[in-house]
């Protein structure tokens, strides 16, 4: 099974709910599902649908854009804006290569369903990931899977996750 990116660009303060509106958009349209699985969330926070298994999947948000990727084995994803990197955590980075390292660490993290306070210990980000050149011009996409896959992006338009795509909000 290909590991599927879905990824929209939102207006700011509407990305968490984008996000949702984008798995259920991307549930409809890649595994035909009408209804929204009940979802759970794991001690460390990662959500999953207890009910399907067979569909693991991860959100994130950042500064106008939402992406939401979906595989029947555990992931990760990340997206940040490209902007000016945190000096005191970039260490001399360029601002490019320091939110290619965050990103990769976050899916990292995620994938392994760890809170996002892992990200300030000392880790490397887990070779599979891959970083998704210009699927969103103007942020850094990452997706880290458990093993090397097959991935497949698709850029959605916000007019398409409309009023009446279900959703929900967590």
């Amino acid at each position: 099974m290909e590991l599927v990116v879905y990824g929209v660009l939102c207006q700011r303060e509407e990305e968490r709910e984008t996000a949702y509106r984008l798995l259920a958009f991307m549930l409809e349209r890649e595994y035909g599902l009408k209804s929204f699985p009940r979802l759970v969330r794991a001690p460390g926070g990662k959500p999953f649908f207890p009910s399907r298994p067979d569909l693991q999947f991860n959100l994130s948000h950042s500064r106008g854009a939402a992406v939401c990727a979906v595989h029947n084995e555990s992931l990760g994803v990340d997206v940040e804006r490209l902007r000016p990197a945190p000096r005191r955590l970039a260490k001399g980075l360029d601002d490019e290569a320091f939110f290619r390292l965050w990103t990769a660490k976050e899916a990292t993290i995620k994938r392994q369903g760890l809170g996002i306070a892992a990200l300030l210990e000392p880790l490397e980000p887990d070779p599979l990931c891959q970083c998704l050149e210009n699927f969103l011009p103007g942020w850094i996409v990452t997706v880290c899977p458990s093993e090397a896959v097959s991935i497949r992006t698709q850029r959605v338009e916000r007019q398409d996750l409309t009023a009446d795509t279900f959703a929900v909000y967590l």
